[in-house]
């Protein structure tokens, strides 16, 4: 059997206050799926993104990210994720090239490595004929490819898009959505988390609905 994207066992997460994030969740997504977790605001989303990808301290449970525990390998699970963050968290008035390269230089590829990888990406994600321009004068809908471009720059296994179309046009949204399909083709897993019921029977190949804190129910799309 080959080892989960992800393996979540008895996760909780309890914020100061007393206001419950997560309430025991345990959820295992396999490698190569494009898997979509909904569920209204305050559900406990983005909490869940947030203890994956060590933006929020870990209090409970065990998180493994293709086999590797956050907790004792943190360096190695971080480097299996590149994370696209619900809003747009670059400096707008740099140039998009070296928005990437600057990621692919934070986890730790030489220059020439990162200057590679950053044209790749760029070409991925048709980007290519704006790498010197700045940022800011980009749509919404090529924002998003920046941000997704950026993740991808250190070739993680599994990308994890939290709300990544909102805000964006439909044609906007219809053209991120072949890139994800592409992207989960060529064996990237994908978690992706979405109020867009539409989005997500397009996109996902199995849903997890999260209220409370908990899982809820699971299944195919389909089902």
């Amino acid at each position: 059997m080959s080892v989960p994207a992800i393996a979540i066992e008895a996760l909780a997460k309890r914020y100061s206050g007393g206001r419950l994030g997560l309430d025991g969740v345990d959820l295992t997504i396999p490698a190569g799926s494009f898997f979509g977790l909904l569920g209204p605001n305050g559900a406990g989303k983005t909490t869940l993104i947030g203890l994956l990808t060590s933006l929020v301290r870990m209090e409970q449970g065990r998180i493994r990210v293709f086999g590797h525990d956050l907790a004792r390998e943190p360096v190695a699970a971080r480097r299996c994720i590149g994370l696209v963050p619900q809003e747009v968290n670059f400096n707008s008035f740099e140039p998009v090239g070296e928005i990437i390269a600057s990621q692919a230089a934070y986890y730790g590829l030489s220059p020439r490595r990162a200057r590679e990888r950053t044209n790749v990406v760029l070409e991925l994600l048709g980007l290519s004929d704006r790498a010197r321009q700045t940022a800011w004068g980009l749509s919404g809908g090529f924002k998003r490819r920046l941000m997704i471009a950026r993740a991808l720059v250190h070739e993680p296994q599994l990308l994890v898009l939290d709300e990544p179309t909102a805000g964006v046009d439909v044609e906007a949204r219809h053209a991120l959505w072949a890139l994800l399909r592409e992207l989960n083709d060529s064996g990237i897993t994908v978690l992706l988390t979405t109020h867009y019921l539409e989005e997500a029977e397009q996109l996902c190949d199995e849903l997890a609905f999260i209220q409370g804190g908990a899982i809820i129910d699971r299944g195919s799309t389909g089902e």
